[in-house]
């Protein structure tokens, strides 16, 4: 087996052991069951957003291409499931809509201008270097005068008067991407439908969601033919999956036009509701599709610490029954940003665009360590630990190959039993560090 191992001090330092019949083995034992298997994977990935895409354009050539290469490269991350929004969101460098006059009911005005300085270029960049990326889209905010506040930002509704027409923004949305050469595999409804924001914002209830879904956005959506553009729900923190998804799937015809349910993570793990979901809905996809560290919530400033929280949550998050998940900003400023709201946040890559250098920080490696080897349609298999001091979580890939990634939050190194049926081979996990494991 090969094995790959970050600590404070080394990045993806390679190792190999060979496994040896051990049939009387039995304590402090990490086991994996590749014939026991849940979940489908669909992928992992980051947020095309306008701030990261202006903070990469403010770059060079060469590091432009080296910046891509993190992600989209031959000895990258390998991401194949990516996020953007739909019009402007708070990592954007102001608020926009595509359609800004009120009279314009059949969208002759509709443009996405905007997004052709930034956002397209970055998309379609990255597409160059793998074809493959499935892409999700979100939109934080309806244009100002189909809502109840009149602004983009600080909450308010969608009028109902303007379901229709909204729904047709985000069909329109969907087909000039194609025209960009961009499929838009699926969308949410509303990022973060239940916060009122100072930034782009818009609530909807549970049977809102289902409402516009059903009547309004899978039938503009079908209007387009070809490919077709599934429907997430939800878009919102952990702690509210169980009555959210419950109540907006409550009707067949419902469940028949939402695909899936997507997730953040701000709220804290609640794998427990993620785990129900799962139970509740089998055939729906689970998404995480935003979680970074916030400055104004964590100013520790430790990487290692940065990076224990995002893959503590990625495992609990695929041991739950997660399909997918999708990190914030691929890349921002020195600052955190830009964000037009000052909403500044972490991201695993900075940029230095005055300098024309980035830091790629120790987060980055952490989520290498499962997107990297964890393949769109492996299979979770049963990973069973001795101790809750290693977190891990363990997968079947489609070219039969077999990964586990483990962590330690701990201070002290742990040793420890690697098993497969009567193959056992002895490894070592160092204090605050995470292995890969692949045979």
């Amino acid at each position: 087996m090969k094995y790959y191992l970050t600590n404070s001090s080394e990045n993806f330092v390679e190792g190999s052991k060979d496994f040896v019949l051990n049939p009387g083995g039995e304590m402090k034992q990490i086991k994996v069951y590749p014939a026991v298997t849940y979940q489908t994977m669909l992928g992992m990935g980051a947020a095309f957003t306008e701030a990261a895409a202006y903070t990469w354009s403010k770059m060079s050539r060469r590091k432009k291409s080296e910046l891509l290469d993190l992600y989209f490269g031959e000895k990258g991350s390998h991401y194949t499931y990516c996020r953007t929004h739909i019009q402007s969101c708070d990592f954007a460098l102001g608020n926009y809509a595509y359609v800004e006059d009120e009279t314009d009911a059949k969208l002759k005005t509709f443009q996405v201008d905007r997004d052709r300085k930034y956002l397209i270029p970055l998309i379609k960049a990255a597409l160059k270097k793998d074809k493959s990326i499935s892409l999700l889209a979100s939109p934080w905010s309806p244009p100002p005068f189909m809502k109840t506040n009149g602004e983009m930002n600080h909450g308010g509704k969608l009028k109902k008067e303007y379901y229709e027409r909204w729904a047709a923004v985000i069909a329109k949305y969907v087909q000039e991407y194609r025209k960009n050469g961009i499929s838009v595999n699926s969308v949410t409804v509303q990022n973060e439908p239940l916060a009122t924001q100072t930034w782009d914002s818009c609530i909807f209830t549970a049977a809102e969601e289902r409402e516009y879904v059903c009547n309004y956005l899978r039938s503009a959506l079908d209007s387009l033919g070809g490919e077709k553009t599934d429907i997430i729900i939800w878009d919102h923190n952990k702690e509210k999956l169980v009555e959210r998804a419950g109540e907006t799937l409550a009707t067949k015809d419902a469940a028949e036009k939402i695909k899936g349910i997507a997730f953040h993570w701000y709220t804290g793990d609640h794998f427990e509701e993620v785990q129900e979901v799962r139970r509740m809905f089998p055939d729906k996809e689970l998404v995480l599709s935003e979680g970074c560290v916030e400055y104004s919530r964590n100013s520790s400033k430790d990487p290692v610490a940065y990076a224990e929280i995002y893959a503590h949550d990625i495992i609990g998050n695929f041991n739950a029954g997660t399909n997918a998940f999708i990190d914030w900003n691929m890349y921002l400023d020195a600052q955190g940003g830009p964000n037009h709201a000052g909403n500044y946040c972490d991201a695993p890559v900075m940029c230095d665009t005055e300098n024309d250098t980035f830091t790629v920080q120790k987060s980055y490696y952490y989520i290498k360590h499962f997107s990297r080897f964890i393949q769109p349609g492996a299979k979770r298999m049963l990973l069973s630990r001795y101790t809750d001091k290693i977190e891990g979580t363990g997968f079947v890939n489609p070219d039969g190959g077999k990964t586990a990634v483990l962590l330690n939050k701990t201070d002290e190194t742990q040793s420890f039993t690697f098993c497969e049926n009567e193959n056992t081979c002895e490894l070592e996990l160092t204090g605050h560090s995470i292995m890969t494991v692949c045979w």
